[in-house]
């Protein structure tokens, strides 16, 4: 706009300096349409003007320009110096504005390619930092992952986790440390596991050795026994009381081996599961009397004296009587082998609620109190039966033979004097 008037100016110039030289009818006409159009040029200029005051000061001295501009035109011939003065100074005011309106344009312009420049700049570094802000917070969090997974699996060195800003990553992460602890915790329970299952069966093969050594040992000295009698019977020249004698001692050492031989073949099926136990009605003094007189001759061969007590009155229960005379001939079995020559063997019945049982006490030196609890289990003694040589498996086999009836079996040491009691009891059955 200013750039126009300043041009319908320099127009008006040009028609005042036409008109001093020729005063025609047409120049002044001309003249009075310039100074027209450069007044309606103002007028719609002051319609674009905004409430700037500054801007509306400017204009109200433009339209005031104008008006005088006009009034000088309408005074005639005689006005024309002062018109073109007017006009010039006019100019040159509008030539200011118009340079001030091409600088403000510019800046504009410069303004308007500063924005772009920075718009296009974002654009172009949204993608980047996007990828940028995914590859940190998301595909090194998941790298890490992955390494530390690995790592768990090669049983390696476990290293800390980045952190992220992602709230789903943060969680994968937290749940991973937390799994990663109970698999750590896990496996430290069952290495510790792995290790007492270890020594467990380290000691159980250790005792299965001891037990194979003694067993061989034991098992060849009634063998040997019997070999020596009928060696000597045979140099004898015929006397029959030494042939006897012979004899009884082969008999004895038979039974002895059958007994052990016995033990181990029930043994051996009764830890695989093979070993039937029948239920029949079993009269427990009974089988106790039984047994007593069965281990009379091995006791007596031993200088052991066996009593029977409180075995007059019935005892009546559900069982396998075999079994059960298997047990109680290996309990005094075990006190025959312990007891001193010349001590007492006692077999007593006792009857309590519900139960009835048989406790066997010998006078041998008893058993230390922090073993009492191991020498039911297999292939374990005392160390005073591993002093004597004995294999630990005939109060194995008692055990397993009164939990088979649904019974118990103890040992404690004798209040009075030397010896260990074995106490059998059992479910009683009216």
């Amino acid at each position: 706009m200013a750039q126009q008037q300043a041009l319908l100016l320099a127009h008006i110039d040009a028609e005042s300096a036409q008109l001093l030289l020729n005063r025609s009818t047409t120049a002044q006409t001309e003249l009075g349409v310039a100074v027209k159009a450069y007044f309606a040029s103002i007028a719609e200029e002051t319609t674009l003007m905004g409430d700037d005051a500054s801007d509306l000061g400017y204009q109200a001295r433009e339209e005031a320009n104008a008006r005088h501009l006009l009034q000088l035109l309408q005074s005639g011939p005689g006005a024309l110096p002062a018109i073109r003065q007017l006009v010039r100074s006019i100019a040159a005011q509008e030539n200011s504005e118009a340079q001030v309106a091409t600088q403000q344009a510019q800046q504009a312009q410069i303004g308007a390619w500063r924005l772009i420049s920075v718009i296009i700049c974002l654009l172009l570094a949204l993608p980047f930092g996007g990828a940028f802000f995914l590859w940190r917070h998301l595909v090194v969090p998941l790298a890490a992952l992955a390494n530390a997974t690995r790592s768990i699996a090669q049983e390696d060195d476990r290293k800390p986790l980045p952190g992220s800003r992602l709230r789903e990553v943060r969680q994968l992460i937290a749940h991973f440390e937390d799994m990663a602890l109970a698999v750590e915790d896990k496996v430290i329970a069952r290495t510790r596991e792995l290790q007492r299952l270890n020594q467990q069966l380290g000691e159980t093969d250790r005792r299965r050795r001891l037990f194979l050594s003694k067993v061989s040992h034991e098992l060849r000295t009634p063998v040997t026994v019997m070999r020596g009698e009928a060696e000597v019977a045979l140099r004898m020249d015929g006397d029959v009381s030494v042939l006897r004698d012979a004899l009884q001692q082969i008999l004895d050492s038979n039974l002895f081996l059958e007994r052990r031989l016995d033990d181990l073949l029930t043994l051996a099926r009764a830890e695989d599961g093979a070993l039937p136990i029948r239920q029949d009605r079993v009269d427990l003094a009974q089988l106790a009397r039984e047994v007593g007189q069965s281990a009379f001759s091995f006791a007596h061969a031993s200088g052991i004296r066996l009593e029977l007590e409180a075995l007059d009155r019935p005892m009546p229960i559900m069982g396998d009587a075999d079994r059960l005379r298997q047990a109680m001939l290996a309990l005094v079995d075990n006190g025959v082998k312990f007891s001193p020559p010349g001590s007492t063997i006692r077999l007593h019945g006792t009857h309590t609620d519900g139960e009835v049982g048989i406790v066997i006490a010998d006078e041998g030196p008893g058993v230390a109190d922090g073993e009492l609890d191991r020498i039911f289990d297999p292939y374990v003694q005392g160390k005073a039966g591993r002093s004597l040589g004995g294999t630990g498996l005939g109060l194995s086999l008692a055990r397993w033979i009164a939990q088979a009836h649904q019974g118990r079996i103890s040992a404690y040491n004798r209040d009075e004097g030397e010896g260990l009691c074995v106490s059998l009891r059992l479910p009683a059955r009216v």
